[in-house]
């Protein structure tokens, strides 16, 4: 998308520009002027010759030339008119601060939606309504309402902050001032009746200027979208850390009153996230962290650890962090580990790699532990604790020298120094290339989100070729055949349709089996009598093929019966729970969870973007505890892992290539036995 006039215009026009410079009219022109904007400033305003020392228009036909810019700060009665004068002046952007429109109520929706459609028509990039504006620091351009850069401007940087919260983006923008964050840009997109977060992402994948993406978000009304744009920024080497709020039921709907969005089912946004690379922070302090921490440095190439810590009971801490976090702590290589217990014995050289506090009086051991680790070969990225050694006017420029160095002399593999450090010690630091923390475990918590991003980035995806149905709803024999002809394997059964054949087909199953009603119009059956179990003879199993239909006729007599099924009883090591639909905002995507009587091991569930990858479905059945089950959990025997992702696989894939014709695809339980994988019962309708 071209947004080039909206963020790097050459002159900017403010529709409702007032002499008044703390009113919303008045304070874009006010920091334009002030903070150094180079193009020119064109202020309308029909009952002022000159606005704030500039020379004012009555109208936009007025103005000289169309500006790249229109900065709309008019009540909500006369934005609209203005729009279209903009559209006919042959603006190329526009930034509607003005508020009253789609956040209060159908007919502010209905002008707001006329405007977008308008804009879009004409080719002008409609930012807002209702939104705080954008700014573009490496220009000089503050399209905003907002008093905050007059209290200082952060440094241009490479960091973007967007946010669908104007109030959150200015508080963003204070932040980032005060710690010492660079930014290329600040975008608040309000009501987004045309310009979303998505579409800012994906022109920010773009731009030169910017290397991380800051996104504060709500809601999605178009996950298609939102997804593409987390995918390029991803594919582009830009790492999105996102903030989005709604994770509870209280706070989706405050975040539905807050704005015009609609917010989704929270666990439906986390597998975007995980599906793009996109990483998640729970709090404002872990989004600026994150932030700065991928604007510095590079991602660490895998997820082996070194800590190098002057204090035993930090590196534990850092240690129990990293375990937590799934990092790997390899000892450190006795080539490096001896010549550190030459100079201090008492030393520790596994991992963590205690130096102790004896350091201070001999602190080139410091240099030779961080040099040494980073440059063995064993660790992909450091952690170095040094306490309030940095603190000190004496040590902290010769550490700032060891780590220098050791930057110089493995610069592939990231850093991070805790300590109390001054702000040029800080500076200096993170010039270097290190990250700097005083909290311990945050320098952990950072680098393994990085090395997350950095196995992320790596990740690719098969799209399957869609799959064309009919809108049905299938009984369970049927249901069972449609996946195994696309590769999800069923437990053994067959269809009878009189005593005689579930007799039979009793005994060809080995004499284990479950008697079921078969019926495309019950769900539940055993709530209705449709089931039978723990058959021991010919006669139990006539007489469970006879009392199933004659429970079914007196419960729900509004069912079709049609058949009963005999399926043999299977003896699972685990019983999973894998469920498929259509989500509204962001498509297909896939639950998965453990199922029977494991449920009480973890009653958790997993919600993936279909189609997925190995990786993800391994890294969700780990995070559920079915790998536990499966590699041998209190004596069980082993079950085939591998199998079971190649299964749930197959059924994102099958489900993805329904899209929307999907209605409802559940297995439950699936089972997986010491002869592999089965799909024990399924339920399966398309829309």
């Amino acid at each position: 998308m071209q947004l080039d006039a909206l963020f790097s215009p050459r002159s900017v026009a403010v529709i409702g520009a007032s002499q008044n410079p703390q009113k919303v009219g008045g304070m874009p022109v006010q920091l334009l002027q002030r903070l150094g904007y180079a193009g020119a400033i064109y202020p309308v305003n029909p009952s002022a010759a000159e606005v704030q020392a500039l020379p004012a228009y009555a109208s936009v036909a007025d103005l000289p030339v169309p500006p790249d810019l229109a900065i709309v700060a008019l009540p909500a009665a006369g934005v609209e008119a203005a729009m279209d004068q903009l559209i006919a002046k042959g603006t190329r952007a526009a930034v509607v601060l003005s508020s009253g429109f789609a956040e209060m109520g159908e007919a502010g929706a209905a002008t707001q939606a006329r405007m977008a459609e308008r804009a879009r028509a004409a080719g002008l990039a409609l930012l807002g309504p209702n939104c705080l504006g954008v700014m573009n620091i490496r220009h000089k351009l503050f399209a905003t309402f907002s008093p905050a850069p007059l209290a200082g401007v952060p440094q241009a940087g490479q960091v973007a902050i967007v946010s669908q919260s104007g109030a959150f983006g200015a508080y963003a923008f204070s932040l980032a001032r005060k710690g010492g964050l660079g930014l290329s840009h600040w975008v608040t997109t309000g009501n987004e009746a045309a310009l979303s977060v998505a579409d800012v992402i994906d022109w920010l994948a773009d731009d030169a200027d910017t290397r991380v993406i800051l996104a504060y978000i709500e809601g999605a009304r178009d996950g298609a979208a939102l997804q593409r744009a987390l995918a390029k920024a991803r594919a582009a080497g830009k790492p999105v850390i996102v903030t989005k709020v709604g994770r509870t039921e209280a706070g989706a709907r405050a975040a539905m009153s807050h704005t015009a969005s609609l917010s989704g089912e929270d666990a439906v946004y986390q597998a975007v996230f995980d599906a793009t690379g996109a990483i998640r922070a729970r709090t404002v302090d872990e989004m600026f962290r994150l932030g700065q921490a991928f604007a510095v440095g590079r991602a660490p190439a895998g997820r082996r650890l070194g800590i190098v810590t002057v204090s035993g009971g930090v590196g534990t801490l850092m240690a129990d962090s990293a375990s937590d976090l799934g990092l790997a702590l390899p000892e450190l290589p006795d080539a490096v580990a001896a010549p550190l217990r030459e100079r201090i014995p008492f030393c520790a050289t596994q991992n963590p790699i205690d130096v102790t506090g004896q350091v201070t009086s001999d602190l080139p051991v410091l240099g030779l532990a961080a040099s040494g680790a980073a440059t063995s070969g064993a660790y992909d990225a450091l952690a170095i604790f040094v306490a309030a050694a940095l603190a000190s006017p004496v040590l902290a420029p010769q550490i700032v020298a060891m780590v220098q160095d050791a930057v110089a002399a493995a610069p592939d593999v990231p850093m991070a120094l805790c300590g109390i450090a001054d702000a040029a010690t800080k500076q200096a630091l993170l010039q270097a290339g290190c990250l700097v923390f005083e909290e311990p475990t945050h320098a952990v918590e950072v680098l393994a989100a990085k090395a997350q991003w950095a196995a992320h980035h790596a990740e690719s995806v098969h799209v399957p070729a869609p799959l064309d149905v009919a809108p049905a709803v299938l009984n369970e024999v049927e249901a069972l055949a449609f996946l195994q002809r696309h590769g999800v394997p069923a437990a053994p059964h067959r269809l009878a349709q009189s005593p005689d054949e579930a007799v039979a087909a009793w005994q060809a199953l080995g004499g284990q089996a479950v008697l079921k009603i078969v019926s495309a119009d019950l769900l539940h059956k055993s709530d209705v009598g449709g089931v039978r179990v723990g058959l021991r003879s010919e006669a139990e199993v006539r007489e469970a093929y006879d009392g199933i239909l004659a429970d079914v006729a007196r419960l729900a007599p509004q069912a079709r019966r049609q058949g009963v099924l005999v399926a043999r009883k299977l003896s699972p090591l685990a019983e999973l729970v894998l469920g498929a639909r259509h989500d509204p905002v962001f498509g297909t995507v896939i639950v998965l969870g453990l199922g029977g009587v494991q449920v009480e091991l973890n009653p958790r569930t997993a919600v993936l973007t279909a189609p997925t990858t190995a990786a993800r479905v391994r890294a969700q059945l780990a995070a559920l505890g079915v790998l536990k089950l499966l590699g041998g959990w209190r004596g069980r025997p082993h079950g085939d892992a591998d199998a079971l992702v190649d299964v749930v696989l197959r059924f994102a894939a099958l489900a993805a290539s329904l899209g929307p014709r999907l209605g409802t695809m559940e297995i439950n339980p699936l089972m997986v036995t010491a002869d592999g994988i089965a799909a024990a019962d399924a339920v399966v309708n398309f829309a």
